[in-house]
């Protein structure tokens, strides 16, 4: 079968039964060659189309969070060397001092994955105080631990920066530079545009909110989740790093170039990278195998625990966009996106040269 042919079937093979519904998007040498959505939410009279807007969960990562500090690396501000000690910020919370721009980014800071922040507090003194306690007990370059923490603690960082709150630093210099209409943080438009996330306990429906906690509790804004967008905002904004339109080639070749190798080298600044066999099995060891077994050493990408994903290869022009809401109703259910992301990235790099 050809691609289109075989990711049709794809579609079908998962679209209805393991999953309510999604959107897979290719792009070849700058060009969109393939894109289809499918499902159906009859409860909620919802259907997903190729517009339809998901909440991104962790891609907020690499295409906020990492890019908006590879903005401030181009212009002079900062060095990837830098700690937050030799930036005078946050200096009342001692123990954030030691971690360079670089820890956060490729996650060697030594931070646990995930801590319940909101638990002392919605404000983002009460997250600094929770990270700087856990601080206290990590020390960097010693391990790689994919965590959370890194990238509150870093978009927190770049609000003072850059002066303003990470959502509205995000739409000045991204989206409105990119001209994307459907990106942001804390969508304000019709709920049918955007896919329900999940049924909480706790809150309910989440429709237009973001799924992840933490960045739930502290108004949706925050440096590890809270982008919105949909499979052609994605595709843009991807492209506009790849060709040196928003950010210099080289500065994105160094984002996905594997760092820390010694320690793992699962990880570049914002991306996960496909490195050569690594000597060290570090915690983070098994994080990409999503991008498959075709694809070669140097392939990056990033998932999203809602269900969304990004996989792409620079030098062969190829970017895999998969954006679902696995996690609907309930979270318990997205363990079928995991094979699907597999067998998705497999068909695409096994076809296209």
């Amino acid at each position: 079968m050809n691609l289109n042919d075989s990711l049709d079937s794809l579609i079908n093979d998962f679209i209805p039964g393991r999953l309510y519904g999604g959107t897979i998007s290719v792009i070849y040498r700058g060009k969109n060659v393939y894109t289809k959505s499918k499902g159906r939410i009859d409860d909620l009279d919802f259907e997903y189309k190729n517009e339809t807007i998901y909440d991104l969960a962790s891609l907020t990562k690499p295409l906020v969070t990492s890019l908006l500090t590879l903005m401030l690396l181009e212009r002079g501000k900062i060095s990837l060397r830098d700690t937050i000690g030799d930036l005078q910020i946050f200096n009342e919370y001692k123990n954030l001092k030691k971690f360079s721009i670089e820890n956060m980014l490729s996650h060697t800071t030594g931070m646990p994955p995930d801590a319940p922040l909101y638990n002392d507090g919605n404000k983002k003194e009460d997250y600094l105080r929770g990270i700087d306690r856990i601080a206290q007990r990590s020390f960097p370059d010693l391990r790689e631990i994919y965590s959370d923490l890194n990238y509150i603690l870093l978009g927190f960082l770049l609000e003072e920066i850059y002066g303003n709150t990470l959502d509205k630093i995000f739409e000045r210099e991204v989206s409105s530079k990119l001209n994307l209409k459907n990106s942001f943080f804390n969508p304000k438009i019709d709920k049918k545009r955007i896919a329900p996330t999940e049924y909480s306990d706790e809150k309910g429906l989440l429709w237009g909110k973001v799924n992840d906690e933490k960045s739930y509790y502290i108004g949706g804004v925050a440096g590890n989740a809270g982008l919105f967008s949909n499979a052609e905002d994605i595709s843009i904004l991807i492209l506009s790093m790849m060709n040196g339109s928003l950010i210099k080639k080289s500065t994105f070749e160094m984002s996905i170039e594997s760092r820390n190798t010694h320690l793992g080298g699962i990880f570049g600044l914002g991306w996960m990278v496909k490195s050569e066999r690594r000597q060290i099995r570090s915690e983070s060891f098994n994080y990409t195998g999503f991008l498959g077994d075709y694809s070669p050493f140097g392939t990056f990408g990033h998932t999203g625990f809602t269900g969304t994903s990004v996989c792409g290869n620079y030098k062969r022009g190829i970017v895999c966009i998969l954006l679902s809401n696995a996690t609907f109703p309930k979270r318990s259910e997205k363990r079928e996106i995991i094979r699907m992301r597999r067998l998705f990235h497999n068909i695409v790099f096994s076809s296209l040269d």
